[in-house]
């Protein structure tokens, strides 16, 4: 017969086709914490440099590409950013705290990991409390919302352990320390990223703002992304704008098809709400409190993914072949908002109807022309071309100018007239 005590103490019952058992701490309805082999992370998060290359991503199976489509709204960019230059000196950090040459002062931070659907837990009394096991789906695969450069350390010590002075077993064995979220959408698992690297160290100022889902003109630019249908400029196929949007690029190749990051989006949105106030205001966070009085958030959204649809689908053309013109540069597109603020309910000025605003952009020469945009929006170099350096702030209120003041030379000047 079997006494309270024991049956209180009765093990977790294990059911092993459920899943990759992980003794985990419930910290709340979508978070536990637990520990577990760097080797087992590895299968569940792909080396992120995979997610960055096309060619590998060709032969990758099709949740390989989801993950890595995934992982790329959620992080930063790591191919030949600071990122990725840090992960070669963190792997060296790691090797040197397993060979022991640190001592007991060394740390490296927990993996935060994201999987978006739910796992499925089992509690059962122990003799010290509850014990809780979590199962991990055999096929699951997760993003990291933290801790992603100390991941590719460790890809660089499995990949090369002797240069390290350490043994594969060693990299893959390591314990580690895991939060793992789940259960929730790919809004929250940005938000985290976001209050993450807010909160803590931030790694771009700029980044973090684009990531945090409760800032108002990076909610607006999701929206627009979301809502704005154009013809993608290779397969001529209608596609929401999202598709032609980087969300985790600082800027553009010359090879990239995307047509802006959303950094970029993000300020035409700023200098919507705000005219050209706004253009001093793009990489400051938009709070409730930032809009116009007696705006509505829900109608600020909803007049302004409008008139972005008109300018993206009147101006595509343009849009599509930016290495050529200046109309996707970020100052272009933040004066593009300040110009189009006069197209929306809360201007204090005359307000200007839709189809004229189309009317007179369209007259403008959007070409990368050094003598129509030299001193606006660029500056001619000594080879004759036009150079787009210079921020928001630098070039913004004067494109502002000419795209709209009819009583300006530069006015004149960006539609041949000068």
């Amino acid at each position: 017969m079997t006494d309270a005590s024991t049956a209180a103490a009765a093990p977790v019952q294990i059911a092993v086709d459920k899943g990759q058992p992980v003794r985990v701490m419930k910290v709340h309805e979508h978070l536990s914490i637990g520990t577990m082999p760097w080797g087992r992370l590895s299968r569940i998060v792909p080396d992120p440099r995979r997610a960055e290359d096309p060619k590998a991503l060709q032969y990758a199976s099709a949740a390989d590409r989801e993950q890595a489509e995934i992982r790329n709204e959620v992080q930063r960019m790591i191919n030949r950013t600071k990122k990725g230059e840090n992960a070669g000196d963190y792997a060296r950090y790691i090797a040197r705290g397993l060979r022991g040459q640190l001592g007991p002062g060394w740390t490296t931070p927990p993996f935060a990991l994201w999987i978006p659907n739910d796992l499925e837990h089992v509690a059962a009394q122990g003799p010290f409390g509850e014990d809780v096991i979590a199962y991990l789906p055999f096929d699951v695969n997760g993003v990291l919302v933290d801790a992603e450069t100390q991941h590719l350390a460790h890809v660089l010590l499995a990949e090369a352990p002797q240069v390290y002075g350490m043994t594969k077993e060693q990299v893959s064995n390591r314990t580690i320390a895991v939060e793992i979220y789940h259960g929730i959408d790919l809004a929250a698992a940005r938000q985290i990223f976001h209050d993450r690297n807010l909160l803590g160290v931030i790694p771009n100022k700029t980044v973090a703002l684009n990531s945090d889902s409760r800032d108002i003109a990076t909610g607006i630019a999701v929206s627009i992304m979301e809502g704005v249908v154009v013809e993608h400029p290779r397969t001529r196929i209608d596609v929401p704008l999202k598709t032609l949007v980087s969300v985790n690029k600082r800027q553009l190749g010359a090879k990239d098809d995307e047509w802006m990051t959303l950094s970029t989006l993000r300020s035409f949105v700023v200098t919507a709400l705000f005219g050209r106030a706004g253009i001093e205001m793009t990489s400051a966070a938009v709070t409730p409190e930032a809009i116009p009085t007696g705006l509505k958030e829900e109608d600020a959204r909803d007049e302004i993914v409008h008139v972005a649809g008109v300018l993206f689908q009147a101006f595509q053309s343009q849009f599509a072949n930016r290495t050529s013109t200046v109309i996707a540069a970020p100052a272009v597109l933040a004066s593009l908002g300040a110009v189009a603020h006069r197209s929306l309910s809360w201007t204090t000025g005359a307000r200007r109807p839709h189809a004229d605003l189309v009317q007179m952009l369209s007259s403008v020469n959007w070409s990368r022309d050094p003598h129509a945009w030299d001193g606006i929006a660029g500056k001619a170099t000594a080879s004759g071309r036009l150079s787009l350096a210079g921020g928001v702030k630098d070039n913004g209120s004067k494109t502002a100018t000419a795209l709209e003041d009819s009583t300006s030379h530069a006015y004149h000047r960006i539609r041949g007239l000068a």
